[in-house]
């Protein structure tokens, strides 16, 4: 298989080399490499220091005005010759076996998308900012490593992954209309075209992470407009953005800080700078507690500032935030029904084929729950179903009803396949879970 590896950049010039260094150790064979680099706007000596660059992999790069990595990957993926596309930050330093991993794990799969595993490399970064951002990476990333994990679409992360190079031409690329977010927009898509979603440790980059805060709040602000706009896209996915989580459940100083961005901004801006300039002193009074109350109000704040250059009133944001679908309305696989009385091996085979967005789930005659349904969350497949069973009440409520005789089944439940299986499975895992007694 030929890989192409694009690259968006602007203004990084020191950390491009390193991440082009990284990419001369790959254990893949080189003569099956191409690196693409597109230069967004590049203002510094990124394009002198590429053309002198001696590279074992064929090297490519090309120049265009800032309009922001989303429109930089598309440009580079337009250029690609290889049959799979890897899409790398350029402060990501890649191990060696990067490339090989993220083209064993697509297994020839035409619709599969591989989401590598970028370690933040905070650690001379003793601040209280770099190990609150060294959580947040590492809890994202743990939590993608699940047995059975449904992806989202806010888990597609630009930085680090691979697609089929006619899989990413086929939905259309990144959107031009968004500077931040572009790659959740773009999962939402792969979601729509039944992607399936894998995620892979072996595929590592170290993410050369700064705790810069400013940098951050900037980004919250066009977080912001970011999400306003993929809820016009898609008004399913409203109660999943963060100005839906905000406006319910925030506390009342962040309410009342948010209703003044909305009526008095210039007084509201005094109140967030006073707060920025007062966290350097709960850190060095290791009020670790108030620091992050604080630290979560201003980034709160700041998006709202987002929101609110979209949407100019409160009366607009909760009109905008009430918008969303009462209920998703059902697609055309939900009349599937997944008969578990078949074996295990057969539903998850059923599920492969299908790749429904919810089904029905029963035992015989015996209805027993759902697999429901989820805008924004990848559609079910065959791995998702044990993982669902055993995190569900569905089995233990399910055997109960069965011993207790409130269900008649033909023979004891503890003869039916089926349940042995699931069984052994439910203990094993209680075991990993709690330990052995």
């Amino acid at each position: 298989m030929t890989v192409s590896i694009i690259i968006p950049t602007h203004n990084r010039r020191p950390v491009l080399v390193r991440t082009l260094d990284s990419l001369a150790r790959q254990t893949f064979p080189a003569a099956q490499l191409e690196v693409i680099v597109v230069l967004d706007g590049c203002r510094d000596d990124t394009l002198e220091s590429l053309e002198t660059y001696s590279a074992p992999y064929t090297l490519r790069f090309i120049e265009q005005d800032h309009r922001g990595p989303g429109a930089a990957r598309n440009l580079g993926a337009k250029l690609a010759n290889g049959e799979l596309l890897i899409f790398l930050d350029d402060d990501i330093e890649a191990a060696p076996g990067f490339v090989h991993a993220h083209v064993t794990a697509h297994q020839g799969i035409y619709h599969k998308v591989v989401i590598g595993y970028s370690y933040p490399n905070l650690a001379r970064q003793r601040s209280y900012l770099s190990l609150e951002l060294q959580g947040w990476w590492e809890a994202m990333f743990q939590l993608m490593q699940q047995p059975g994990y449904r992806f989202r679409y806010n888990d597609m992360l630009s930085g680090n992954f691979s697609i089929s190079r006619d899989f990413f031409h086929h939905v259309g690329g990144f959107s031009a209309n968004l500077s931040v977010h572009e790659d959740y927009e773009l999962g939402m898509r792969l979601i729509i075209a039944g992607a399936m979603f894998a995620f892979e440790t072996a595929a590592l980059g170290v993410h050369h992470e700064q705790a810069d805060l400013q940098r951050i709040i900037n980004r919250k602000f066009q977080e912001g407009i970011a999400d306003i706009r993929l809820g016009r896209m898609y008004p399913e996915l409203i109660p999943t953005l963060l100005a839906w989580r905000l406006w319910k459940y925030s506390l009342l100083p962040s309410k009342l800080l948010t209703h003044l961005e909305f009526t008095q901004p210039h007084l509201a801006d005094w109140i967030a700078a006073t707060m920025m300039k007062a966290l350097p002193r709960f850190e060095a009074a290791h009020m670790i507690g108030t620091w992050r109350r604080i630290l979560y109000g201003l980034l709160g704040y700041w998006y709202w500032k987002g929101v609110a250059q979209e949407l100019n009133t409160l009366r607009a944001v909760q009109e905008f935030l009430t918008g969303a679908p009462a209920s998703p309305q059902p697609q055309k696989q939900e009349g599937l029904i997944i008969d578990l009385s078949q074996g295990l091996d057969q539903a998850e085979r059923s599920l492969d084929e299908a790749r429904p967005s919810s089904a029905k789930l029963c035992y015989g005659d015996y209805s027993i729950g759902c697999l429901p349904l989820q805008p924004g969350v990848e559609r079910w497949h065959g791995g998702h179903l044990m993982p669902f069973l055993l995190g569900e009440p569905l089995f233990p409520l399910f055997k109960t009803l069965a011993s207790q005789g409130v269900i008649q089944l033909p023979i004891s439940i503890e003869e039916i396949p089926f349940f042995q299986e699931l069984e052994k499975s439910y203990l094993a895992q209680q075991e990993q879970t709690c330990g052995s007694p």
